[in-house]
């Protein structure tokens, strides 16, 4: 077989919505990631270069968004900022006042999760010992 291509240029997660506007306002103005293209049907969020997050329609898109408590999909995002993250979403509300930082990855990391507008699963951890 072949070696593979080294050059990828960037990811994009996408994830599905009935309520667009209310993903791409979380995102933005809550995590506050950079918006990179807005279309009616589509919103591409910086998480950093050539990271991003997708969020489209679910009218509109390929996908319909699953139905029910479990999405099917996380987004994990690595901080060494993980108390102040938080402290933001216990004040904006977005998740209950008692949350408080978990071990996880079997020790290796501290970890908190909240859920976007949509019912994805949105983890924030900071590695103790990084592999």
């Amino acid at each position: 077989m072949p070696a593979a291509p080294q050059a990828i240029d960037g990811a994009i997660l996408f994830f599905y919505y009935d309520d667009l506007d209310a993903a791409a306002y979380w995102y933005h103005e809550l995590l506050g990631l950079d918006i990179l293209m807005r279309e009616e049907w589509l919103v591409l969020l910086q998480l950093r270069p050539g990271c991003t997050v997708g969020l489209v329609d679910a009218i509109e898109g390929n996908h319909l968004p699953p139905r029910g408590g479990n999405q099917g999909a996380m987004l994990s995002i690595e901080t060494n900022q993980i108390e102040a993250w938080l402290e933001r979403f216990k004040v904006a509300g977005h998740c209950p006042p008692d949350t408080s930082l978990i071990s996880g990855c079997r020790g290796r990391t501290l970890e908190f999760r909240v859920r976007d507008p949509g019912g994805y699963m949105v983890e924030f951890f900071h590695w103790l010992d990084r592999p």
